[in-house]
């Protein structure tokens, strides 16, 4: 993923990514053209920020550790991926929700399911931390903001707010909100509904 630039020649992608084999490189290369990731002109290689993506979720889909994947990704990057794992998993995703009503807030990922509507709300932290304190600054914030969702959405009759980090955190849940590590999130969200007793469910 490091040698994806936005142009890129055989031999600058052999050497960024360290591979000693050019025929493997082109091996990776073909099957990345083949499976949607990247296009080739005239023996120049693109990839964009989405080709990123789509190489990170083919990984998933194929079982690569998604904690490994999400380490290179950047923090942009990281929100869209935990957006595509919400699509994955039935979820209608969106990335930079914005309200200005009562204030203006930003929520980095909202996922709704099924109807009546329930949304998830996530803040993607991209950081490595243990300071209680400031979790649960951002804790309190998520259900200021998943407060002001449900305000301006009347469709949504009930959201969870959470906090996906890259790694894992302790404690695991804070001001009742779930803290869940990008190598967790597909099977928490799988068994989130078994799980509502024990976090913050903001209902109508």
């Amino acid at each position: 993923m490091y040698a994806m630039m936005p142009l890129i020649t055989l031999d600058e992608f052999q050497k960024r990514s360290g591979i000693a084999s050019k025929s493997v490189c082109k091996q990776i290369l073909q099957y990345m053209l083949v499976n949607g990731i990247g296009r080739e002109t005239r023996n120049i290689y693109s990839f964009s920020d989405s080709d990123r993506i789509k190489l990170a979720i083919h990984g998933l889909k194929n079982g690569i550790d998604v904690e490994s994947i999400s380490k290179i990704l950047s923090w942009r990057d990281f929100e869209e991926f935990t957006s595509e794992i919400l699509s994955l998993s039935g979820y209608d995703a969106e990335r930079n929700v914005r309200f200005n009503k009562p204030h203006r807030v930003e929520i980095d990922v909202v996922g709704t399911y099924k109807s009546p509507k329930l949304a998830v709300l996530i803040d993607c932290k991209h950081w490595h931390r243990n300071d209680l304190k400031s979790i649960s600054t951002y804790a309190i914030k998520q259900i200021q903001r998943a407060s002001i969702l449900m305000s301006n959405r009347k469709d949504v009759t009930s959201s969870i707010p959470l906090i996906v980090t890259l790694y894992p955190m302790t404690p695991k849940i804070v001001e009742q909100i779930p803290i869940v590590s990008i190598r967790d999130f597909v099977s928490f969200v799988d068994a989130m509904p078994l799980h509502l007793d024990k976090i913050k469910l903001i209902s109508r």
